[in-house]
């Protein structure tokens, strides 16, 4: 399960990796949180697979599913639901829409359980190719955005007047564009304890 788990915070370092903190100039906080927003969609993502997981070999073979699956992770829509702001404070409530990933997540956590309770996980199983080609096979065959999440984006003045957010911090919107992943690990992981 450490494996699996391993597997997990490889896909949220991937998806941290985008950049989230770029503010630029702007005098609404919608307008800040949209340019953010847009910017993480388009971001070319540098990170390998290769510098994130230890087994070279699983990493060269699993490539080409690693880049698929992170524009699949950027492939989310978002529209701003509301402002409120107050002084040099405001939230802005945005709603994702995006890949089930959560829901793919519980299902390939649940086959491990299955297959090592049943046995047909032993001492000869490589344990990395199973569970990247089960991961990649279960994430990439989404092909519904069928998960939504609003979350709230907080922004506050700087000393020059220009709006900034928690955008880079916000872990209810990662785990928002991740499709709920993140809620549901740390479900599983609480759960197996």
């Amino acid at each position: 399960m450490k494996k699996f788990r391993k597997i997990t915070i490889a896909v949220l370092m991937a998806s941290m990796v985008l950049a989230l903190g770029a503010c630029g100039r702007s005098n609404t906080p919608t307008a800040v949180v949209e340019k953010q927003m847009q910017q993480v969609k388009e971001e070319q993502m540098k990170t390998e697979l290769s510098s994130l997981v230890s087994d070279k070999n699983v990493a060269k073979k699993y490539q080409k599913e690693y880049k698929e699956l992170v524009e699949k992770i950027q492939d989310f829509d978002y529209e701003v639901k509301d402002e409120k702001v107050d002084g040099d404070a405001a939230t802005v409530k945005v709603q994702i829409t995006t890949y089930n990933f959560g829901t793919a997540y519980k299902e390939m956590y649940q086959q491990v359980v299955k297959d090592a309770n049943s046995g047909k996980l032993t001492s000869k199983t490589d344990l990395n190719e199973y569970i990247y080609k089960m991961m990649f096979n279960k994430m990439n065959a989404l092909t519904k955005k069928d998960y939504k999440k609003t979350v709230s984006i907080q922004c506050t003045k700087n000393e020059d007047g220009d709006w900034e957010t928690d955008v880079d911090t916000n872990s209810d919107l990662k785990d928002a564009m991740l499709g709920g992943i993140m809620t549901l690990s740390s479900q599983n992981s609480t759960s197996s304890k």
